[in-house]
């Protein structure tokens, strides 16, 4: 199984694409260096050519799918999904999601767009699970993930240290 590249899979707001070089803009960047939407995200700063080396790793690699949502509208980019790891040989990958621009936060667009890559994972790609971690914290963005379908399979206590700070790392799978 690979990757279905330049392919967009259409909800009804957004779209998903497979991101390229093109992508790696100031805005996108912008985000990464924004304490309010890298509040719960590894990545605390970046800069162009960091996104531009992050962006192509992921091409190159046959076991991520990292794609860009963006407005059907206006077709601007607002937020990133990726699938990776994938394990093409359990057919079950590990989920991510960062809805970056703002002006789309608390509009259901983070719902739609984990809607559609998990759809796109389960019937395009025969995945038949997806795994995800969430800090305790970002109570949001679970409920996201259990309006989705997805399960708490297991809390792991304090294992996520978040700028000196201990958080449980929520676990939670969607089967097919």
């Amino acid at each position: 199984m690979h990757k279905i590249k330049d392919e967009k899979i259409i909800g009804d707001r957004i779209y998903l694409r497979e991101l390229n070089l093109a992508d790696a803009t100031g805005e996108y960047c912008g985000w990464l260096n924004d304490p309010a939407v890298n509040k719960y995200l590894e990545t605390r700063k970046a800069t162009i050519e960091d996104l531009r080396n992050y962006i192509q790793q992921r091409v190159d690699d046959p076991n991520s799918f990292f794609a860009g949502v963006f407005d059907k509208e206006n077709n601007v980019h607002i937020g990133n999904v990726k699938l990776e790891p994938i394990d093409w040989q359990k057919k079950r990958a590990v989920f991510g999601i960062l809805i970056g621009n703002k002006d789309y936060w608390s509009k259901g667009i983070g719902t739609e767009a984990t809607r559609l890559i998990i759809d796109y994972a389960f019937n395009s790609m025969g995945l038949e699970e997806i795994e995800l971690g969430v800090i305790a914290d970002n109570k949001k963005a679970a409920r996201v993930y259990e309006k989705v379908g997805f399960k708490i399979v297991k809390i792991k206590e304090k294992a996520i240290n978040h700028e000196g700070v201990l958080y449980d790392d929520i676990v939670m799978v969607i089967k097919k």
